[in-house]
């Protein structure tokens, strides 16, 4: 039986199209709680970026917790930090050496409360629109002085692979598009955020779902017993990572999906 259901955000709750929740999965999701399921937020968003989901432009959806930066902050439903990790100090300075020797490339840092950018191209204002976000402001990353929780490269798979070799030694890289990825702490992933989530509320890893659609997701669908991919997923390992494939979101797939699911079990 299902206990908890943990849904990322963009691409599987948010719609890229639309910037909002389906009004179909708004339903699945409140119909879920109603039967008792636990429900929660697992992305690659730092906290500072996740939408306030209770607001009416989002159906008022209420959530018992939330997993951020990919596993490396936790809440509780009373917003109270389960976990916590921050980008070590020193693959910030040698990051930030790297690109003083380098040609311009942008890289955000993300603390608690802000975006900081050193660049801004094309590729960082298409994915703002894509998110539906605000184009962050350009500021010197050496003038940050509070933790960086979270890290953005905005480049290609090739690059960042060459730039984890050369810069990092205790953060890794993930992607959930094409045009960036994100750096964190070494060892957080969605799996690890859930198992402490699990851990928190004295909950089994039998029982538990999930619905993703990229690559940041496949540890989260591997773990869950029930691991679902969105069918406007483009990634095939995605696809290999889940137990079932869900249809796409902006087609309800999250309430058909959910539907066909508790009406067989």
């Amino acid at each position: 039986m299902i206990h908890s259901i943990f849904f990322d955000i963009d691409g599987t709750l948010v719609s890229f199209k639309t910037h909002t929740i389906p009004a179909s999965a708004i339903e699945a999701v409140n119909a879920c709680r109603a039967r008792g399921i636990r429900v929660f937020l697992c992305t690659g968003r730092p906290k500072v970026l996740v939408q306030d989901f209770s607001l009416p432009e989002y159906g008022g959806l209420l959530f018992d917790g939330l997993i951020a930066q990919n596993g490396g902050y936790c809440e509780d439903d009373q917003g109270r930090v389960i976990y916590q990790s921050v980008i070590d100090p020193r693959d910030i300075k040698a990051m930030i050496t790297y690109l003083n020797q380098q040609e311009t490339l942008p890289v955000s840092m993300i603390t608690k409360d802000k975006v900081y950018i050193n660049y801004v191209d094309n590729h960082v204002e298409d994915l703002a629109n894509l998110l539906g976000m605000d184009v962050p402001e350009v500021h010197l990353l050496e003038e940050v002085t509070d933790d960086v929780m979270q890290m953005n490269i905005y480049a290609g798979s090739a690059k960042v692979a060459e730039i984890m070799d050369a810069v990092f030694r205790y953060s890794e890289s993930s992607r959930w598009h094409p045009l960036f990825a994100d750096i964190t702490p070494k060892g957080d992933t969605k799996q690890t955020g859930i198992e402490k989530i699990l851990a928190h509320y004295q909950l089994n890893r039998k029982g538990t779902m999930a619905f993703g659609d990229g690559g940041n997701d496949i540890p989260m669908l591997e773990y869950v017993e029930v691991g679902v991919a969105m069918g406007n997923s483009d990634d095939p390992q995605v696809f290999a990572a889940a137990t079932y494939q869900a249809p796409p979101l902006d087609e309800d797939g999250i309430a058909r999906f959910l539907e066909a699911y508790f009406k067989d079990s």
